[in-house]
């Protein structure tokens, strides 16, 4: 299983996209998140990119993906994500 963490280090609310699926999870300040596929690391499955509107973590292998908290447990689409965006 291949893994990727993601962590929040500003003084605001990141949103976190997991594509090709265009899922969001957002993030407070300091809190990290774990992307995880069944992929081996060896098939370089994750491309992560930082632009404006947040973070996007893009899944290269073909597999599907779930997101983690730092506990382990999942974070499901749209969590924390504020009411100013929409449900």
């Amino acid at each position: 299983m291949a893994r990727t963490s993601v962590s929040n280090e500003t003084s605001g609310v990141v949103c976190l996209w997991v594509e090709p699926w265009g899922t969001d999870h957002w993030m407070r300040p300091g809190e990290e998140f774990t992307v995880a596929t069944e992929a081996e690391p060896e098939q370089s499955p994750f491309n992560v990119v930082v632009h404006d509107q947040g973070i996007t973590v893009w899944v290269n292998a073909g597999h599907d993906a779930e997101v983690f908290d730092k506990n382990g447990g999942l974070v499901p689409c749209g969590h924390q994500r504020p009411a100013e965006c929409g449900s």
